[in-house]
């Protein structure tokens, strides 16, 4: 099923996108400054990056998560199911391949997991891991497009959302819809983070699920 804003569908990705969506995140996610935290060499961020995003994707994929395409590849979003905080200190299958993706820089990967991680809400809700817009099409309604297609979904089942804002422009993106940001995370040595978090809206309203509803 696509949800549509002004010549913007959304639709479900498949393993066939999987190259094309790695890139796109990593066009996407090149310069902001968790980005510039976590690998410094911008050559290195590229070819790391790339790599990173595939195993993410692939993982989202085969494990039945949410993975959305926009347009004709202009932005990609990825949204896991989070039923109940992971067991402390374990390391999944999942996460070695990425800290082995990382190579030198794997360090930073298991930091800013580990910090992510300390942070996640222990109530159930739907995780936006990622959302990536092409770069030079942002600000023209693909981020909106494909938050709009999952919160029909939410807002339907009555669950809660919760995401980290890497940047300020992107804090308010989030905050346009529906989003309520806390204290701001500070990674070591490195820029911030702002943990948000979104009720679910009644359908046809504006205003959050109340306690009956979650």
């Amino acid at each position: 099923m696509n949800a549509t804003t002004p010549a913007t569908t959304v639709r479900d990705a498949t393993p066939a996108d999987i190259a094309q969506a790695a890139t796109l995140l990593t066009e996407a996610f090149l310069i902001s400054p968790v980005s510039q935290w976590l690998v410094g060499d911008i050559d290195a961020r590229v070819t790391t990056f790339r790599s990173l995003f595939t195993i993410e994707l692939e993982q989202a994929i085969d494990s039945g998560a949410t993975v959305h395409v926009a347009g004709r590849f202009s932005g990609v979003a990825i949204w896991y199911p989070r039923d109940r905080p992971g067991p402390a200190g374990q390391v999944t299958v999942h996460q070695r391949r990425l800290l082995l993706a990382a190579g030198i820089w794997q360090h930073r990967v298991a930091v800013l997991d580990a910090v992510l991680r300390e942070h996640q809400p222990e109530q159930p809700h739907r995780y936006l891991a990622y959302l990536g817009v092409t770069p030079w099409l942002q600000g023209r309604g693909v981020g909106t497009a494909l938050l709009r297609h999952q919160h029909q979904e939410l807002d339907h089942r009555a669950v809660p959302a919760y995401l980290e804002a890497t940047t300020p422009r992107n804090r308010g993106l989030y905050h346009r819809h529906g989003y309520v940001a806390s204290e701001p995370i500070h990674l070591p040595g490195g820029p911030p983070l702002w943990p948000m978090w979104r009720a679910p809206r009644r359908p046809g309203t504006s205003g959050p699920v109340g306690p009956a509803g979650k």
